[in-house]
């Protein structure tokens, strides 16, 4: 149980950080106050979430805080992520998004601190730099693909009633995730062959151990479907079918999320595989 709440808490919380940080794009502010609004709160509630399944006791949060190391560092990060993006989402009943941008840089600068903090936490102490750097890279990167992958989906819902709205935000949208889409694979690749033990990706990789079932889930659906849906979400965007561009936004996102969770199963099962 624990398990699966560390695999909800490394998404839901990069999730939160890479969306807040995308809705700081500026061709963004043409689709209204409404959509940010939805979405500070769509990322506070994900972040706050992430965070309340990390699993710990409640008596020893206050000893965290108070001692040093990485997971009271880590925590303390994300509280003050949580804290500017509560403060951002105030303000954006009162002023407009342009005014309140600073805050939102300066939330997603301590969340991605965080992130990199994560990275170090749940490698062993023995992992060398080379390792440690390629799971810093991929955690930014998938923080930003979910990111950029949610933040898609919603602004597409904006168009069933406002078909008049500029395509130009989507366009921007779609483009970075499907860029992400790409980036992000072939790091997790690149990762998998340089650090994975051969031995054990090979017998994953022919079935000959349980691991090999979540590796081939990782890789037909969370890496060569988004891979193929990824382009024709941005072709259908151009052609301005929103709607369809939508649901496959929503198949995309589900297989992208499939694809996560998995990376971080093998990450605390093995920090080494995968």
């Amino acid at each position: 149980m624990a398990r699966i709440q560390e695999i909800v808490f490394l998404v839901f919380s990069q999730l939160a950080v890479g969306g807040a940080f995308l809705m700081s794009l500026p061709s963004l502010e043409t689709v209204g106050i409404a959509f940010y609004r939805t979405n500070g709160i769509v990322f506070l509630l994900t972040v706050i979430l992430g965070i309340l399944l990390f699993p710990i006791a409640w008596s020893e949060w206050s000893r965290l805080f108070l001692e040093p190391g990485l997971a009271g560092a880590m925590l303390f990060f994300f509280a003050a992520f949580i804290l500017i993006l509560f403060v951002y989402n105030l303000r954006l009943w009162f002023r407009h998004p342009h005014h309140s941008r600073p805050l939102l840089l300066v939330a997603t600068g301590l969340g991605a601190i965080a992130i990199l903090i994560s990275a170090m936490y749940y490698l062993p102490e023995d992992s060398g730099t080379a390792r440690m750097l390629s799971l810093s890279i991929y955690f930014l990167i998938s923080a930003l693909l979910l990111g950029a992958g949610v933040l898609a989906m919603l602004l597409g819902h904006s168009y069933l009633t406002r078909p008049g709205l500029s395509i130009v935000p989507l366009k921007h949208l779609v483009n970075i995730f499907m860029i992400l889409v790409f980036v992000e694979a072939a790091v997790a690749l690149l990762s998998t062959l340089l650090f994975s033990p051969t031995e054990r990706l090979v017998n994953a990789l022919l079935l000959r151990n349980f691991e090999g079932l979540y590796l081939w889930i990782r890789l037909l659906i969370g890496m060569v479907g988004p891979l193929i849906l990824a382009p024709m979400i941005v072709f259908t965007v151009r052609d301005r079918a929103t709607m369809s561009a939508t649901g496959l936004l929503y198949v995309a996102m589900m297989m992208v999320i499939i694809g996560e969770i998995c990376s971080r199963f093998f990450l605390l099962v093995d920090a080494n595989f995968l």
